[in-house]
């Protein structure tokens, strides 16, 4: 008999066993025993004296010794079987599954031939803070009680990828009853009903097609240009980290939304958007209920009441004056070949994944691109030689034509975005068991689309002593201009049908302010010395893309 099953058959057996071999009665004082089994049927019945002269007097002893402890040792016996049976169901279960006890959730399909990816499962019941890569491009952890398969390598993510849509595969999620208050239940993101989600995809996109983002590049470079300024304006030294979001913020309000917001106003904005985005890392967010004064007391709360509310304000300005240049008057304006438009929850929501897209993501690849050229000169130098030649050709407006000519820019914030893409990725909830790469992934399980364990083990790019990622020895755009040293296993935007809409008008954000940088600056001094990798501080929260937290420059103008 295996254990679990003959410990489940003990606890059976003492809970449906006698309570005790006799009940006392107390009556005036005096304890009458009254006997329930006879000693042959009574396996306790060893408890009583055998001498039947002193059984009255000892049985007396015994009771009022008890009674000293508020009841007596006959009275505990219940209570000291059904605890001992609860013990030992609880042994049962762990003996059968140990993992599922001490990870919950964590259960392996049996009927699957495929075996669990290797992996840790870290601290029972909490699983482990960082994720390891030491078991390969499929591994199984656990964090913050959910049992997480990590999948990596492009091959491996599109096999996963081809199990999404599907009743019987992955979907996307949000953790908890509260994220889709903050961010919106009818985001593009975390739709998973294919048709529908088609449908949502073709609309977003609409909003941003190359010819609605060529239109765009004027603007873009007016609010470059203005925060430029601004930065050149200071004394002393400049936090890119600052500059960047003040930039990305400003192409929110103007050029995504088309709001007409008063100079006092734009901080206030700012500030919303900041506390908003930090709302994904608010662990109270990803309670199972619904919490009260979500839009009162939490300021993520706060600051999404008051982005919707300019948004809706929005709306009601495109409603009554028509379209205009603005993404969110494409995206509300935007027809299906049937005539289906986005309800207004859709078009609410799809602006917040816009704002979301253009500022937070934006702002921190540049932070990180502008530390890598300042720690790699020569990289800066190229940079401007080349906006020297495009000032010459395109004239100093800056053209849709001008950003795509830009091949060397491009290659600083594509190798950027290999070296500091997302930490990890988006998860997928697993509905029914699958098999990526010879490995099952459960159902009820995670599945980690993890971008920087994919960048870290692409072939033409890997070194064995982890030199390729390094901050300062790995960057080296110039991997980019040629086939034969282009990274091949490269996703920072992801893939498949949920790749992201935005990444073209992310892309035209970072290399315009790039490239007027370039023009106005001739070089970026860092304040903080810089030696190696390990001397780079970065932020421990708050962000989706990692940001460094000392990335502070002198600028000194060409």
């Amino acid at each position: 008999m295996k254990p679990a099953s003959f410990l489940i058959s003990i606890a059976h057996l003492l809970a449906c066993s006698e309570s005790a071999a006799f009940i006392p009665s107390i009556s005036g004082g005096v304890a009458h025993p009254t006997v329930t089994k006879s000693r042959r049927s009574n396996p306790t019945s060893f408890l009583l004296p055998t001498d039947n002269k002193q059984r009255p007097l000892q049985m007396m002893s015994m009771i009022q010794q008890a009674s000293l402890f508020g009841t007596t040792i006959i009275q505990q016996r219940p209570r000291i079987a059904a605890l001992a049976a609860a013990f030992l169901l609880l042994a049962a279960k762990v003996l059968r599954d140990p993992r599922a006890f001490f990870w919950p959730g964590a259960r392996v399909d049996k009927n699957s031939d495929a075996d669990l990816p290797e992996g840790s499962m870290g601290c029972p019941f909490m699983g482990l803070r960082k994720l390891s890569s030491k078991y390969g491009t499929i591994f199984r952890t656990y964090a913050f009680g959910i049992p997480i398969v990590s999948v990596s390598g492009v091959d491996n993510i599109k096999s996963l990828f081809k199990n999404e849509f599907r009743e019987d595969g992955v979907g996307t999620f949000m953790v908890g009853a509260n994220l889709p208050v903050i961010f919106g239940g009818e985001m593009l993101l975390y739709e998973n009903n294919s048709k529908k989600h088609s449908m949502l995809r073709r609309l977003v996109a609409n909003a941003m097609t190359p010819n609605a983002i060529a239109a765009a590049v004027p603007d873009i470079q007016e609010r470059a240009v203005v925060r430029i300024d601004n930065m050149l304006q200071k004394n002393g030294p400049v936090v890119m980290e600052d500059a960047f979001e003040s930039f990305t913020l400003d192409i929110a309000w103007k050029q995504i939304l088309g709001l007409d917001l008063e100079e006092e106003e734009v901080p206030k904005f700012h500030a919303a958007v900041v506390d908003w985005t930090k709302g994904l890392s608010n662990r109270f967010l990803m309670l199972p209920f619904k919490l009260p004064g979500l839009t009162r007391y939490f300021k993520c709360g706060r600051a999404s009441a008051y982005l919707k509310g300019k948004i809706e304000e929005k709306i009601a300005k495109l409603e009554r004056d028509g379209p205009d240049s603005s993404t969110l008057s494409m995206l509300y304006f935007s027809t299906d070949e049937d005539g289906t438009r986005l309800t207004h929850d859709q078009v609410v929501d799809n602006s917040l994944l816009m704002i979301f897209a253009g500022t937070e993501t934006s702002a921190s690849t540049l932070t990180c691109a502008a530390l890598f050229l300042a720690l790699h000169p020569d990289a800066w130098e190229k940079v401007r030689a080349e906006q020297e030649e495009i000032v010459s050709k395109y004239g100093n407006d800056l053209t849709a034509e001008a950003l795509e000519d830009s091949t060397y820019l491009d290659a600083v914030i594509k190798e950027t975005l290999r070296i500091q893409p997302i930490e990890t990725g988006e998860l997928r909830a697993v509905r029914e068991t699958i098999i990526v790469d010879g490995k099952q992934l459960p159902k009820g399980w995670k599945a980690l689309f993890n971008v920087k364990q994919t960048h870290i083990n692409d072939p033409s790019t890997y070194e064995a002593d982890g030199s390729h990622m390094d901050h300062i020895k790995g960057f080296k755009p110039e991997r980019w201009l040629s086939e034969s040293t282009k990274p091949k296993e490269w996703m920072p935007f992801g893939d498949g049908r949920r790749r992201c809409v935005g990444e073209r008008l992310g892309m035209t954000e970072m290399k315009a302010f790039m490239s007027m940088l370039a023009r106005k600056v001739a070089k970026c001094e860092l304040v903080n010395k810089i030696e190696s990798s390990h001397d780079i501080e970065w932020q421990a929260s708050g962000n989706v893309l990692a940001r460094p937290s000392n990335a502070e420059c002198n600028l000194i103008l060409a």
